[in-house]
C-alpha cells in the first residue's frame, strides 16, 4: 500500500471522531476530511463515512463555520466548470429551490407557486431536479407537462424567464462529479441540505427563496448569506414536531428567515408567519398522489382555476412570498390577494402554456393533464402545532 493510500486510511476517520467531541472543528479539518471521504473508492465505506459525517455536522449544531466548510468541499468537485448567466439589465430574477426530503409529501406547490408569481409580475428562476424521495420533483413536473429543459442552453432559458416570468434550470447536471458520489444515497436532511441546492443556479439572481425540510431556517439563511447570496429567505413548515416540509403550508407552524445585506428582516419574517396563520389548514388538499401524473395534474388544476379546495391558498401563500422577494408585491398579504385573483382566473395556466411553447415542448401532454383528480388519503398525521421562532 502506498504512503498516499495510507494517509487516506488514517486521516479519513479523524473527522468522524471529531464530530463526537463537543469542541469546534477547524473548518480546514472539515474541508480536508470531506474531500478525502469523497475521494474514497465507490462502496459501502465511502457511503457510510459520508452519511455519518454529514448527519453529524447537522446534529451537533449546526455550527456555521463547519457546515460552510462542508459545502465548500462538496462544491469544489465541479465549481471550476460552472458558467453563470446574467438576466437582462434592470430585471430582478429570484432563484427558487428547496432541500427536498420532506416528511410530508405534497403536490408540486412550489412549481405552481412560481408560475402564479410569474403571472403576477415576478421573474422566477426555478431550480430543480428529479425527485429522490417524492413522486414528482420539479424536474418531473416540467417533463410531465411537456416542456423541454435539458437540451436548452442556459442563455435561452434566461431569455424565456425574462419573457414569461418563469424559467426552469435543472441542477442535476451542475454537479456531475459530486452527484456521482452522492446521488440517490440520502433520504433525510443533513448538513449540506442547509445550503447546497441554493448555490447551484446557472443564472445570477438578485434574491433567493430556499425551502428547507428542517427547522434551522435562521442558520440556513445566515449560511447562505456567508456563501454569497446577499438577499435570501429560507422557509420551513412543521406539522407537529417530527414532520418537516420545505414549502409554506397554511395553518401549520411556519418559519421564515430573511437575511438582506447581512441583516435579518424581522418584519418580513413576521409577515410570512401571519400570512400562513390567517389561512385554514387542509392537508388533504395538498397531499401528493400515488400516481405521478395525478400528482402533477392536481397542481395544474389549481393553475387552471378548477380547484376550489384549500390547495389554492397554499399555492397563493408561496407565490406571495416570491412576489414580495421579486418586488412585484409590497407585502405578503397583498401578494396573497393578487395570487388568489390570478389562480381564480386560471391565468397561471396561460403562463405555463406559454412556457411549454417557448421551450419547443409538447402542448398535448399539458392538455391531457387537465382532468379531475380524486383526493387521496393523507400520508402522515398532521400532529400538533408548535411555536416557531426564526
Amino acid at each position: 500500500m502506498t504512503e498516499g493510500a495510507n494517509a487516506v486510511v488514517v486521516t479519513t476517520p479523524l473527522l468522524a471522531h471529531k464530530i463526537n467531541s463537543p469542541a469546534d472543528i477547524p473548518p480546514q479539518d472539515v474541508r480536508d476530511g470531506i474531500t478525502r471521504i469523497l475521494a474514497l473508492p465507490e462502496g459501502h465505506t465511502r457511503d457510510v463515512m459520508l452519511g455519518s459525517v454529514l448527519t453529524g455536522l447537522l446534529l451537533r449544531g449546526p455550527r456555521l463555520e463547519e457546515v460552510e466548510a462542508a459545502v465548500q468541499a462538496a462544491t469544489s468537485l465541479d465549481r471550476s466548470n460552472w458558467d453563470f448567466h446574467q438576466p437582462p439589465e434592470g430585471m430582478r430574477f429570484v432563484g427558487y429551490t428547496g432541500s427536498g426530503k420532506k416528511t410530508f409529501k405534497t403536490i408540486n406547490l412550489s412549481t405552481a407557486a412560481a408560475l402564479v408569481a410569474a403571472t403576477g409580475g415576478a421573474h422566477i428562476a426555478k431550480l430543480g431536479s428529479r425527485s429522490a424521495s417524492s413522486k414528482t420533483g420539479s424536474r418531473d413536473f416540467i417533463d410531465l407537462v411537456g416542456a423541454t429543459s435539458d437540451t436548452m442552453p442556459h442563455q435561452e432559458m434566461v431569455d424565456i424567464t425574462a419573457e414569461t416570468g418563469f424559467g426552469f434550470f435543472s441542477i442535476e447536471n451542475r454537479v456531475p462529479e459530486f452527484d456521482r458520489r452522492y446521488g440517490g444515497r440520502f433520504q433525510a436532511v443533513h448538513a449540506l441540505s442547509l445550503a447546497f441546492p441554493a448555490l447551484l443556479s446557472p443564472v445570477t439572481c438578485s434574491a433567493y427563496v430556499y425551502g428547507l425540510s428542517h427547522p434551522a431556517v435562521g442558520a440556513s439563511a445566515r449560511l447562505l448569506s456567508r456563501l454569497g447570496l446577499s438577499d435570501v429567505t429560507v422557509i420551513n413548515s412543521s406539522l407537529g414536531k417530527a414532520v418537516q416540509v420545505d414549502e409554506l403550508i397554511p395553518g401549520s407552524t411556519v418559519r421564515a428567515c430573511r437575511i438582506n445585506a447581512g441583516d435579518e428582516d424581522l418584519t418580513f419574517n413576521d409577515e410570512v408567519r401571519k400570512g400562513a396563520s390567517s389561512m385554514p389548514q387542509d392537508l388533504m388538499s395538498v397531499t401528493q398522489h400515488e400516481d405521478p401524473r395525478e400528482n402533477v395534474a392536481a397542481a395544474i388544476r389549481v393553475l387552471a382555476g378548477h380547484d376550489t379546495s384549500q390547495a389554492r391558498n397554499a399555492v397563493a401563500l408561496n407565490a406571495a412570498l416570491l412576489m414580495v422577494m421579486s418586488e412585484a408585491a409590497p407585502t405578503v398579504q397583498s401578494g396573497i390577494d393578487t395570487a388568489l385573483t390570478i389562480i381564480d382566473a386560471g391565468a397561471g395556466l396561460d403562463t405555463l402554456q406559454q412556457f411549454v411553447r417557448l421551450t419547443g415542448g409538447a402542448p398535448d401532454k399539458l392538455r391531457s393533464l387537465l382532468r379531475t383528480v380524486s383526493p387521496t388519503a393523507l400520508l402522515v398525521s398532521p400532529g400538533n402545532k408548535e411555536k416557531a421562532p426564526c
